[in-house]
């Protein structure tokens, strides 16, 4: 449970309540709070503003992994990312995303969890990074005892 100045903000683990937990720092001086109550803010994501009296939200680019993870936020790709925050958008709903109309959204273009502008692999380029994986060792399938003896895959490429 955070107190801070009268209000009260039940810590729960719903995003929503992770919300809820920063919103209380939204429109709030830096001047008069406690020490305790500074370091709430920082662990919510809050700094005093420079030269400001009102606090910001800090830099994600000066906080470690950890004070990211404990905020609520997970490791994800900016293409994750843009499908979470359109998933957001539309209330969690899937259809929603794929019916989306709002075209002048920077984000519209990649609702669906891919990127829009890169191009499709070629089967060549795929059998490249099948084999370059193959041989890091992060093939999907085990060689077979044929194959151990110098036989050949089924897809036909020597062992």
């Amino acid at each position: 449970m955070i107190s801070v100045s009268k209000l009260t903000v039940f810590e729960v683990t719903t995003r929503r309540g992770r919300e809820r937990a920063r919103e209380i720092w939204t429109g709030m001086q830096v001047t008069g709070l406690s020490v305790e109550d500074l370091g709430a803010a920082k662990r919510a994501g809050c700094e005093p503003g420079e030269g400001s009296e009102w606090f910001v939200g800090r830099d994600p680019r000066e906080m470690v992994r950890a004070e990211l993870e404990a905020m609520g936020h997970e490791a994800m790709s900016a293409t994750e990312a843009i499908r979470a925050k359109c998933l957001d958008c539309c209330a969690g709903s899937t259809h929603e995303v794929r019916s989306c109309l709002a075209i002048a959204c920077p984000s519209w273009p990649w609702r669906m969890g891919t990127n829009p502008w890169r191009q499709p692999m070629s089967d060549e380029q795929r059998e490249v990074r099948r084999q370059a994986a193959i041989r890091r060792g992060l093939g999907a399938r085990r060689p077979s005892a044929a194959l151990a003896s110098g036989g050949e895959s089924p897809s036909g490429v020597p062992a």
